[in-house]
């Protein structure tokens, strides 16, 4: 009996004290694969993407691209009625209607002249329809916002440009002058100016001691152009200089032209920045067709200006509509854009090959340099 309870410790015995080692085995991880040498287009490829994304971050800034997030859950302004017109999408659509009542999505967008776009609207305006016989004429411009660099657009912009046949706009505009001489400054009242101010005023302006908040615009006569460069910080885009008319030496010009200029507003979409709008009043349905149509070609060559032309036609399309009313057509605006001259078309494809260069010049020295690296590894 002894001698078998042995045996059954013996063998027991050997197996709890046989070591644990014996039965592990060893796992080891997996070896990483060695480092692949790329083609110059991968590597293009990847410095293209990754110049894209630091573009992209450098656009906006955060506020910036939380409305972005936000709006884009709406429509963009481009997107809005009356929409944006897209030529890809007209391509299986026939061009001109067959009948006098039609469709207008079922065919290609039908442009018309000022005189036949306006002899529509005030047949909508007669006082047998809409009974409004002097309606304000808005014009509508679809802009492309982009330059010659991808990551920079258009810049917005207001100002007031002055057109061949004034009208009465129904807006209040007040206007303050700047001149050195009383009788220039007794002028600017007498044109319409609000207030006429000399440069013993100005260190109370800097004070804080005159607002000019409560006036939309302002003017000066050139003699005091050195004498208001203090105030830029303070008027802003209000600031009279050449390039926005407000500098000048005749004061009652400068005057009726911003009391009687339309008002051109050029905005990015913020949820689209390659397009762009602007809205603005070009006349009323009592003018003659000759009178808005000269006010037309006034706004859109002063809307060209903000791109150079040798990039292509700055206006995708121009509505002209009535205020109130959602009545649309479209005209026809390309007598008046700018033509680009040879000169200009030359330079930006200079510039453009350029850019190639720089680009291949890099895409080369990355290839120099990373047979080096690899070899280092």
């Amino acid at each position: 009996m002894l001698s078998l309870v042995k045996q059954a410790v013996s063998a027991t015995g050997s197996s709890m004290l046989r070591p644990a080692a014996a039965d592990i085995v060893q796992i080891r991880g997996r070896k990483r694969a060695l480092k692949q040498t790329i083609t110059r287009q991968q590597k293009l490829e990847r410095r293209m993407k990754r110049e894209e994304k630091e573009a992209a971050r450098k656009q906006y800034s955060f506020m910036e691209k939380i409305n972005i997030r936000r709006m884009k859950n709406l429509l963009s302004p481009s997107q809005q009625f009356p929409g944006r017109l897209n030529i890809d999408d007209e391509v299986n659509l026939p061009e001109k209607p067959t009948l006098d009542v039609f469709i207008k999505s079922h065919f290609k967008i039908q442009y018309y002249t000022v005189a036949e776009a306006l002899d529509m609207h005030r047949e909508l305006q007669s006082p047998s329809i809409y009974n409004n016989p002097n309606a304000p004429i808005r014009l509508r411009l679809e802009l492309n916002m982009t330059t010659e660099r991808q990551t920079k657009m258009v810049t917005g912009s207001d100002e007031i440009v002055p057109v061949p046949f004034p009208f009465n706009h129904n807006e209040k505009r007040t206007i303050l002058a700047f001149a050195n001489d009383l009788k220039l400054q007794e002028l600017a009242v007498e044109s319409g100016a609000e207030m006429a101010l000399g440069q013993d005023t100005i260190k109370k302006i800097i004070k804080g001691q005159f607002r000019t908040d409560d006036y939309d615009f302002c003017v000066s006569h050139s003699d005091m152009g050195s004498s208001i460069l203090p105030l830029r910080g303070i008027l802003k885009t209000r600031f009279p200089t050449r390039a926005n008319g407000g500098l000048g030496e005749n004061l009652p010009e400068l005057i009726e032209k911003f009391k009687n200029g339309v008002k051109l507003n050029i905005k990015g979409d913020p949820v689209y920045p390659i397009w762009g709008l602007s809205d603005c009043v070009v006349g009323r349905l009592s003018m003659s067709n000759e009178q808005i149509e000269a006010n037309i070609a006034t706004v859109v060559s002063a809307a060209c200006a903000h791109r150079n032309p040798a990039l292509g036609p700055f206006i995708n399309r121009a509505l002209l509509m009535t205020v109130p009313g959602e009545e649309n057509y479209a005209i026809d605006v390309k007598p008046w854009l700018p033509v680009p001259t040879e000169e200009e078309i030359e330079k930006i494809e200079k510039r453009k090959n350029k850019k190639k260069k720089k680009d291949e010049k890099k895409t080369e020295d990355a290839d120099d340099v990373s047979p080096a690296i690899a070899a280092a590894l």
